[in-house]
């Protein structure tokens, strides 16, 4: 793993400067810690079982990248901040941390920023997946091709909150049992 440390201590403090702009409470990394969580990575790929931390942090990272260039989704700007330092990193193959070409471990220190940042981008992500499948759906309901459907982040906002009203409606027409009031008058009778 030391060998992956070739361009030194330059990359190990800019990959302490993206951690401490994607999420600023986290402690910086040391090279020990680094190395020690790629020999673990390792040890347990060599028992042939999954190592699924990097797997699904390089999905998390292929969803920054999807909001960020997607016209119709407008990233707020703390988060836009986060999802540019962790897309420039990922980008800057020459000055990664652990050499990206690695077997199994050439994307943990990605992995970790990625990890590091779902605390601030947890909740736009969820939201954006959740954007994709209306969009998605909206485009079939009308037989249109889902890029070509214009939508945004605003009017995906406004149907949730119709759809969100229209829920409440019915909880309440369900939970009301119409005749059942006290203060009623009695129905009238046929005999």
């Amino acid at each position: 793993i030391e060998v992956a440390f070739a361009s030194g201590f330059s990359s190990l403090r800019r990959f302490n400067d993206v951690l401490r702009h994607v999420s600023p409470d986290h402690a910086p990394y040391t090279a020990d810690q680094i190395a020690g969580a790629a020999r673990r990575v390792l040890r347990a790929a060599a028992r042939r079982l999954d190592v699924a931390f990097i797997r699904i942090r390089m999905r998390r990272a292929a969803e920054i990248r999807a909001a960020r260039v997607d016209a119709h989704w407008q990233v707020p700007a703390p988060q836009e901040s986060v999802m540019t330092a962790i897309v420039a990193y990922l980008d800057d193959t020459d000055h990664a941390l652990i050499a990206r070409d690695m077997p199994v471990v050439g994307q943990l220190d990605a992995a970790i920023l990625v990890d590091a940042a779902m605390d601030t981008l947890r909740v736009e992500l969820d939201d954006y997946a959740e954007f994709c499948r209306f969009r998605h759906a909206e485009a079939a309901r009308i037989g249109l091709a889902s890029p070509t459907l214009s939508t945004d982040r605003a009017h995906w906002r406004r149907e949730c909150e119709h759809e969100l009203l229209l829920e409440r409606q019915l909880r309440r027409v369900r939970d009301n049992r119409y005749g059942e009031n006290d203060d009623a008058p009695a129905g009238f009778r046929i005999r």
